[in-house]
């Protein structure tokens, strides 16, 4: 709806984990240069909850791939940092 505005009201934030390439970000705010660039592979999550086991396990994984996680990398960098000129 145009001219519509609305109020989202967080009473708290709770992260109970935090994976790489990730960030939490409240209010007003813009993020300059962040790049992240990755790949995982996992076979086996993990056992929750009481009293379980886990044996004779195999885990394969097949990654066939000649490149792994293709990367074009042309971030544009709109901040500019200065250097104190000495007196």
């Amino acid at each position: 709806m145009p001219g519509t505005s609305f109020l989202v009201q967080f009473d708290r934030i709770v992260v109970n984990a935090m994976e790489t390439n990730s960030g939490i970000f409240v209010g007003t705010n813009l993020q300059y240069g962040w790049s992240s660039h990755s790949k995982t592979n996992a076979s086996f999550s993990g056992i929750s909850g009481e009293g379980h086991q886990v044996t004779r396990n195999v885990n394969v994984i097949y990654d066939n791939d000649l490149i792994d996680t293709p990367i074009d990398d042309r971030d544009v960098f709109l901040s500019k940092q200065t250097v104190p000129q000495a007196s």
